[in-house]
């Protein structure tokens, strides 16, 4: 048996019975997730793991749908003090996508200023490791996390940091992994010439305000201005997900990664 069919079938019969308890009908249940590649409503939705079918196709979340904003933005100030206090000591940040030579991040950043460029993260989640000496340090953060319907799926999600952007600085354009989690930014430190486009769509920053997009589009975020632009970056779940979908796909994923070990893929 393909893992594809395994995924297909494992995650139809857990979402069924969970709707079943719920009083759902069989055609709503009937959306089983598939791996990357197949076909999809919207063409330019390309993730690169795992999609689930009959989520919509937005660019950009409706902020209705989040009402948990409200209470993240009023600690907006808390927030922002805390990352300026590590952001001055230079400790705890590292490279987003990893340490890797210049050769190796061509690709997947570049700089119109004709400098280094530079992603920068200071993690309080990453693969959904939970950083506790940086918590500690920032408990105003740490706290307002708890608040956040974060996408915890155990060795993969979430990642949740204070991501530093530096003048001049490109992330390339590149695809998200799967429309099941979303990708939340509460604006931090906004210069001018900044900007987010998710599929042909251009979104920018309002410093204390969220906004949420899904990253299976293609996307990418430039800083062309002289200063640092920081973001609060968390992973989300997608919210048109029951409860019970959502623990379908964090057994799912998680099976996933151990059948992917055992096989000595990846």
């Amino acid at each position: 048996m393909h893992l594809s069919d395994v995924v297909r079938r494992d995650t139809l019969g857990q979402v069924q019975g969970g709707r079943g308890r719920r009083g759902g009908t069989a055609a709503a249940a009937a959306r089983p997730a598939q791996l990357a590649g197949g076909d999809r409503p919207d063409p330019a939705q390309r993730p690169k793991f795992l999609y689930f079918p009959d989520l919509p196709t937005k660019r950009f979340y409706e902020r209705e749908l989040f009402p948990w904003y409200d209470a993240l933005e009023s600690r907006s100030a808390a927030i922002r003090d805390e990352m300026r206090a590590v952001l001055a000591e230079d400790s705890g940040f590292e490279p987003f996508l990893g340490h890797f030579d210049d050769h190796q991040l061509e690709g997947h950043l570049a700089n119109a200023r004709g400098g280094k460029p530079a992603w920068n993260a200071f993690f309080f989640y990453r693969h959904g490791e939970r950083f506790d000496a940086n918590h500690a340090r920032c408990p105003e953060t740490s706290a307002a996390l708890d608040g956040v319907p974060l996408c915890f799926v155990r060795d993969h999600s979430p990642e949740t940091c204070y991501s530093v952007l530096t003048a001049g600085s490109h992330i390339l354009p590149h695809h998200g992994v799967t429309n099941t989690r979303l990708v939340t930014h509460l604006a931090l430190i906004v210069p001018e010439d900044c900007a987010l486009v998710v599929g042909g769509e251009a979104h920018g920053w309002e410093e204390g305000r969220c906004f949420t997009f899904d990253d299976t589009f293609e996307h990418e975020a430039w800083n062309r201005g002289a200063k640092t632009r920081v973001v609060m970056l968390m992973d989300v779940w997608n919210p048109y997900l029951t409860e019970v979908e959502r623990e379908a796909l964090q057994a799912l994923v998680v099976a996933i990664g151990e059948f992917n070990l055992e096989a000595g893929i990846g």
